[in-house]
């Protein structure tokens, strides 16, 4: 019959593997009822004669037929070895083991992974298949090929729930100048990233001039180790955050010396924003302040600020030094400039906190 010979060109079978082949609707599927020849197969553990033990049936989803949804119902014979008594099914033809899919739809479905425009629910609706199917099957049979490394490589991480090996973070990779997606680790561990370059040849490293990182140290080691000649630079988001936190930290600690709820303690608490943003207009107009009972503008709690402690204030000048230079600092000059900086910052090293910030950015690279 034409339908049986249009049906036996999808299944990966050829007419003489086949010793019998029907078909009925029921319900709203159509049932493919198909039975191999018996090609006495030897014992894959011993390579003994082997005779038929049973059948069993066992079932695979199939591609449309006119619109219709087709299963597969194989009746699958089962061997024994006359020799070790081990038992063994036969192998199928029509899809891979401990999948109820046939390589057509697997194909197919592998066919639109390519689709952009298609999620992994509108492919699992369109072969009636599970959107878990689906995705174990991209994650089992398909290999992206690796793209290659960008010129000004930008590492970072994200905290995730899909971090694998106890940890908390994915690690990303980026392209800085084209602003794309580069890769995604499934951690931020020295070990992972160590295994991921060694899998790159020497030759894709080579081709990275510039990276950026945050303050996280195994991104240096291994950048130094395995990019042997690209410039290592934290990002400036990072070295400003990390410095905000110190100051706060600094900060924090003169609040807790000060006798609770004196006008030190208030300004500290309550107005310190004044220290850490340009948000203020530090000129407005005076307002009635009721814990000094006057008019005051935010100048006068600033400068009220800077005047609790000489360690607040010379933390605070530090951190004011560094964002200007981020901010207004020629590329000529930078190097000139950070030198400065660092020199600056070692002659207050008892002011750890900041002293640490400034110069893990110098030491990084």
């Amino acid at each position: 019959m034409a339908i049986n010979d249009f049906i036996i060109s999808t299944l990966n079978v050829s007419d003489d593997m086949i010793f019998s082949i029907d078909t009925h609707k029921s319900s709203d599927k159509l049932h493919i009822l198909i039975k191999l020849n018996d090609t006495h197969p030897t014992c894959p553990c011993c390579g003994g004669y082997t005779k038929i033990k049973d059948y069993s049936s066992y079932s695979y989803n199939h591609l449309d037929v006119a619109g219709i949804p087709s299963i597969i119902d194989w009746t699958r014979r089962r061997h024994v070895c006359k020799e070790c008594g081990k038992s063994f099914s036969e192998p199928s033809p029509f899809g891979p083991e401990n999948f109820h899919q046939s390589y057509a739809v697997l194909n197919a479905i592998a066919l639109d992974l390519h689709n952009v425009r298609m999620t992994y629910k509108d492919i699992a609706h369109k072969y009636h298949v599970s959107d878990t199917i689906v995705r174990m099957y991209a994650d089992s049979f398909i290999r992206a090929p690796r793209l290659t490394l960008p010129e000004n490589l930008g590492i970072d991480e994200i905290s995730s729930s899909m971090a694998k090996y106890g940890g908390s973070y994915l690690c990303v990779f980026v392209d800085n100048n084209n602003r794309t997606l580069n890769e995604i680790l499934p951690n931020r561990s020295k070990v992972t990233l160590s295994k991921h370059f060694e899998m790159i040849p020497q030759s894709g490293r080579d081709k990275v001039k510039y990276v950026t990182i945050d303050m996280w140290e195994p991104y240096r080691d291994v950048c130094k180790k395995y990019l042997r000649h690209c410039e290592i630079a934290v990002d400036p988001f990072h070295v400003i955050k990390h410095l905000t936190e110190c100051f706060t930290r600094i900060r924090v600690g003169i609040m807790k010396q000060c006798v609770y709820d004196s006008p030190s303690y208030y300004l500290l608490k309550t107005w310190h924003k004044l220290l850490e943003t340009d948000s203020f207009d530090l000129d407005n107009e005076p307002r009635y302040n009721s814990k000094f009972r006057q008019k005051m503008n935010y100048r006068d709690l600033y400068n009220m600020l800077l005047e609790i402690s000489p360690d607040l204030k010379l933390a605070y000048e530090l951190k004011e030094l560094y964002r200007d230079f981020n901010k207004r600092c020629s590329f000529e000059e930078a190097g000139a400039q950070l030198d400065y900086l660092i020199e600056v910052s070692n002659g207050y090293a008892n002011l750890e906190e900041h002293y640490t910030a400034l110069t893990t950015n110098y030491s990084i690279a």
